[in-house]
């Protein structure tokens, strides 16, 4: 069972002769106090003298940790009255345990803090510490997700606390935009630039602001073009595309909508120019590849049609259309061993799919093989092998086999060519 924050605290009553006020606080010795135990102790004893350090000790840890105590309010006011300075020496310490990288102490004064006087940059602070503990796990991984969601958290409980504060409306922003929730990012810079004084740190605001209009204007308009081609209204998204691009020289997807688009108007040299403008930009995927093997391919470049093609194969090894092209090329030049391979592949992933099928019967029909049931390539784990064959070198070792040896070569061949086939 997990060790609660709070195990290591034990409540007590005073005596009613205890009644007093310290600093216009009035002790009421009704109420139960926390005492924060010596470290390795469990409970008090006869002999342990109670300190005043070591109820406000437990007090903290009470407000750091236990804002449903029914006692919460109680115990603040006990301690700004005890400890009028305490907040900013808190705060201080925070910062300090964090960098000596004492992250579970300093994370219990950030949160006392927090909860003892809230203002915008206790919450700010917090929210921080939980952004650099997220971004120690360089993976990115569950430990990422636990301690962004709590900066995430602790910002808009900060913002209802402080609902039109300029500076939690901005890490909120800049929040959002750094994990590319850009349409909230750009609600809460709204908001601030609402109520944001003039200065520097609003310049900047503003500027993110415009990039981030102008991006989803952007996307706005690709997604535009894109609908247009789909519904076959080319030369309508080229006009938009060729506005775009006038503003956006570097957007790579820009360029291969335009080439899309011009490779359906049969436009085959410009498309090939827009599509290579993708890997000028340094933008490689599978779908640029396929569209230049098609221009390619009606351009009459044939075998670097089958080039480009074979590269969006290896990028998308799983897309079946690619493949059964791939297959038809090679087969259309009588490249057998090639159209057999990728016609393997092809039906190994869908062999009811009706294109592999005419393909497997022209295939069929033009060499006179007959296909049997899909090879599908396995992986073999090289530990295992190796294991097997150390099984099989003992066992030799052990039994004479004599003449049988020459059997086993021979089914060695077999295995070859069984092998050397599926290769092909």
């Amino acid at each position: 069972m997990a060790k609660s924050t709070t195990d290591d605290i034990v409540f007590i009553t005073l005596p009613p002769s205890m009644a007093r006020d310290i600093n216009g606080f009035k002790i009421d010795p009704a109420r139960q106090l926390p005492v924060q135990l010596p470290e390795g102790k469990t409970a008090l004893d006869g002999t342990d003298e109670i300190t005043i350090e070591m109820i406000i000790g437990g007090m903290l840890k009470i407000i750091a940790y236990k804002t449903e105590h029914p006692n919460f309010a109680y115990y603040k006011a006990f301690v700004l009255a005890a400890e009028p300075d305490c907040v900013e020496q808190l705060n201080l310490a925070a910062i300090a345990q964090e960098k000596a990288g004492n992250m579970g102490f300093s994370e219990q004064l950030f949160l006392t803090v927090c909860h003892l006087m809230p203002q915008s940059a206790t919450y700010i602070n917090l929210a921080t510490f939980y952004s650099q503990k997220a971004a120690n796990d360089t993976n990115k991984g569950e430990v990422y997700d636990m301690f962004a969601q709590k900066a995430l958290d602790t910002l808009l409980e900060g913002l209802e606390a402080f609902p039109k504060d300029a500076d939690l409306l901005c890490e909120v922003g800049y929040f959002h935009l750094y994990q590319g929730n850009i349409e909230a990012a750009k609600n809460f810079f709204d908001q601030y630039l609402l109520v944001a004084p003039q200065g520097e740190k609003r310049k900047k605001v503003e500027k993110v602001f415009s990039d981030i209009n102008n991006k989803i204007n952007n996307d706005t308009t690709l997604m535009q073009a894109y609908d247009e081609i789909q519904l076959s209204n080319e030369q309508k998204a080229l006009s938009l595309l060729d506005e775009y691009i006038k503003k956006n020289e570097k957007v790579w997807n820009a360029y291969f909508l335009k080439g899309w688009a011009l490779r359906r108007l049969e436009q085959f040299q410009k498309a090939k120019e827009a599509l290579l403008m993708c890997l000028k930009l340094e933008e490689s995927n599978a779908d640029i590849y396929n569209e230049l093997s098609l221009c390619e391919l009606a351009l009459g470049n044939k075998e670097l049609a089958k080039t480009y093609l074979n590269i969006a194969v290896d990028l998308d090894n799983g897309n079946l259309t690619m493949l059964s092209n791939l297959a038809y090329l090679h087969l259309k030049d009588l490249e057998f061993d090639e159209a057999r391979k990728y016609l393997e592949i092809a039906r190994s992933l869908d062999g009811n799919d009706p294109l592999i099928i005419q393909l497997m019967k022209d295939y069929e029909s033009q060499t006179g093989d007959k296909l049997s049931e899909p090879i599908v390539e396995q992986v073999v784990d090289d530990e295992k092998l190796q294991e097997e064959v150390r099984k099989q070198d003992a066992k030799d070792e052990m039994q004479d086999f004599g003449a049988n040896r020459e059997d086993l070569d021979d089914g060695a061949d077999e295995d070859d060519c069984a092998c050397h086939h599926h290769e092909e």
